[in-house]
């Protein structure tokens, strides 16, 4: 089978990937980084979603990395590179302050206002609705943080990476292993 072809779906239920579990967070990333820089699509690299994802599929238990590092029940989550994250979080402030411009020298022209006073007006509340913005993009990274330790106070990142072929299934455990993933080893996808 070519590396990037598509399987079909009678070929997608024998479909394998390889599956690790990293111990800190920069592990984790530079296995992903050399996965991605090896050929393998960022659609094809997954990792375990949220403590509350998981709790809400799988029930209020008390639930161990190695217990889901097999599981077709562990839900996933796709994986965002940093870059991606952080240009959400400036475009959100971004748009946020702009918005704010408009809206307040906008309201400022409305109320009969001069022009400098509009302007004026409008810095003040796009600067406003910016630092609104910052606010929610220091959430987004907390969110991450906080994600990555309820990982490892359950036992672990668990980074899951579907391989087409023996070729890609070996790359993909070389590669974990390298990076200091733990039991990494194949399975039949989900």
């Amino acid at each position: 089978m070519e590396t990037n072809r598509v399987p079909t779906p009678e070929e997608r239920h024998d479909m394998r990937e390889v599956v690790g579990v990293f111990d800190a967070v920069d592990k984790l990333q530079s296995a992903i980084d050399d996965l991605l820089t090896g050929g393998f699509d960022r659609s094809e690299i997954s990792l375990l979603a949220e403590e509350d994802k998981v709790r809400q599929k799988l029930g209020d238990k008390e639930v161990r990395a190695n217990e889901l590092e097999d599981s077709p029940a562990a839900p996933r989550s796709a994986y965002i590179d940093s870059e991606s994250l952080n240009i959400g979080k400036a475009s959100l402030v971004g748009v946020l302050f702009y918005v704010g411009v408009i809206i307040g020298a906008g309201l400022a022209l409305a109320f009969g206002l001069a022009l400098a006073s509009a302007i004026a007006i409008g810095l003040l509340t796009g600067g406003a609705a910016g630092v609104l913005g910052l606010l929610l993009s220091k959430l987004v990274g907390d969110r991450q943080a906080n994600w990555a330790q309820s990982q490892l106070k359950h036992g672990g990142l668990l980074l899951w990476a579907r391989a087409w072929n023996d070729e890609r299934e070996r790359a993909a455990i070389d590669i974990m292993r390298r990076h200091g993933g733990h039991d990494v080893h194949a399975h039949v996808g989900a």
